[in-house]
């Protein structure tokens, strides 16, 4: 039993530790004004660090003995990962589309566009605004349900 309140803790903690990265850490659009194909290559590198995380915490969720308290708390983990990480970056780029102006708005357009909503309020409209939510489409689409499919199958077969 101690085990499982543990598991949900360091869930939670996880959860809040995320939200408190993304509020706190420092990022001023203004800040970041470099060429694109640098910003391609950083992008690339962080997205490819994003998805080794996942696919580490994927497989950690799969091994034998897990609780299933256990995956769920690290699917929410990394759903929490990838949120902060794409929020972050719409609100670096927030002069490339309609609608950012906060973070909260970041995160509401990271979470529509993770959802699949859309609602149309929040826009991107420079280029690499488009590439960004492009990449996130095609990220959650692919890296992040594949995952998940692959610990929720793994849960079935157990």
């Amino acid at each position: 039993m101690s085990r499982r309140i543990w598991v949900w803790a360091e869930a939670f903690l996880a959860f809040v530790g995320g939200a408190v990265v993304y509020f706190m850490i420092p990022v001023k659009p203004e800040e970041i004004q470099s060429e694109f194909a640098l910003r391609a290559f950083v992008l690339f590198l962080s997205l490819s660090g994003v998805t080794f995380i996942l696919v580490r915490q994927g497989r950690r969720a799969t091994k034998q003995g897990r609780l299933p308290a256990e995956q769920i708390a690290l699917l929410l983990s990394m759903v929490d990962l990838v949120v902060v990480f794409f929020a972050l970056l719409y609100y670096a780029r927030a002069e490339e589309f309609n609608g950012i102006t906060t973070r909260l708005d970041a995160l509401y357009f990271t979470v529509s566009t993770l959802c699949t909503v859309g609602f149309g309020d929040i826009v991107p409209v420079g280029q690499w605004a488009r590439v960004l939510t492009t990449v996130q489409m095609v990220f959650d689409l692919v890296i992040l349900t594949s995952v998940i499919t692959l610990i929720l199958s793994r849960r079935r077969a157990a």
